[in-house]
């Protein structure tokens, strides 16, 4: 007999003949399934379970959580009440209650973290920054973190030291993130989320963070230097889709862009203001498989619900 055989022989006579028929049973499954069929992380799910009691898995004598369909249900409750700005910490008496979104009252926690986030950043504390940053993203699915603290916070923020400041320390969170959980989707399908020249290098690292929740896997380059480039990362990496981010200053090139992009032979999503609006002028901006959108955090949620991929 192998090793990994006598692991497996030995893993199961450890385990009761319970547990091992939950671990037989198709009707259950293991954590990581749970955060594909929700677009919910596992770091995320862990802390509902340990710091709110939202979720109650079963678990073998190993200590493993095993989850059913009732728990994806229960997934999508909590996802509902907060995507309507509830604060996590408040969702499980709304659940207890039954209450509906009639009678919902908005917390203002989301509006405190803000406050938090620009007097840190003024006051350059990057620990504090970072501190915040672990306790919302260990919360929130990284989609509602960008939406209700990082995006109004940057824009309270206007332009400055501070905004430069904050936005510096926070990409170096993100690409941490990033480094740590492209690991557990390395079978899925790949997105090359990239850009030219680092001007985007932030909104390249929040939108792979949404695409690593919805279980893509991405890989992040930023600092392309020329357009010409892209085919050969596209090929290199093996990507599947492709989301680009577009400065204004591509603008006057938009037109010459779209039919390169149009040539990958892949579902392209470009994204740009500037961009967006010398495509539309020009007419270019229905191409088949590129998707123009002008807005960056709308146009990576438009591009994920077009190619179903949420």
């Amino acid at each position: 007999m192998s090793q990994s055989n006598q692991d497996v022989k030995a893993k199961q006579q450890q385990e009761t003949p319970d547990e091992l028929a939950l671990l037989d049973s198709a009707a259950y499954f293991p954590i990581r399934e749970l955060s594909l069929k929700t677009g919910v992380n596992s770091v995320t799910l862990r802390a509902w379970e340990r710091r709110y009691g939202l979720l109650k898995p079963k678990r073998t004598g190993k200590g493993h959580r095993l989850y059913d369909q009732s728990d994806v249900q229960l997934v999508e409750s909590i996802l509902r009440w907060i995507q309507q700005g509830v604060a996590v910490s408040k969702v499980r008496a709304l659940l207890e209650k039954g209450a509906s979104s009639d009678s919902l009252v908005h917390s203002n926690e989301w509006l405190d973290w803000q406050t938090s986030l620009v007097q840190a950043s003024e006051s350059f504390q990057e620990e504090k920054i970072e501190q915040m940053y672990q306790q919302i993203f260990s919360q929130y699915p990284a989609e509602i973190a960008i939406r209700d603290w990082l995006l109004p916070s940057f824009e309270q923020m206007g332009k400055g030291a501070a905004l430069a400041f904050s936005e510096s320390v926070i990409l170096s969170c993100l690409i941490a993130r990033v480094s740590t959980f492209k690991s557990q989707n390395k079978s899925a399908a790949k997105v090359l989320v990239t850009g030219l020249n680092s001007q985007r290098s932030l909104w390249c690292y929040m939108a792979a963070a949404m695409l690593l929740d919805k279980g893509l896997s991405c890989c992040v380059v930023a600092n392309v230097q020329h357009s010409n480039d892209w085919l050969s990362l596209i090929k290199g990496v093996q990507a599947k889709f492709v989301l680009v981010f577009c400065d204004n200053d591509l603008a006057n090139k938009a037109t010459e862009l779209v039919d390169q992009m149009q040539q990958w032979k892949l579902p392209v999503g470009a994204i740009g203001a500037g961009f967006w609006l010398s495509a539309q002028e020009s007419d270019v901006a229905d191409r088949d498989g590129v998707s123009i959108y002008s807005e960056p955090f709308r146009g990576v949620l438009q591009f994920l619900e077009k190619h179903h991929l949420k």
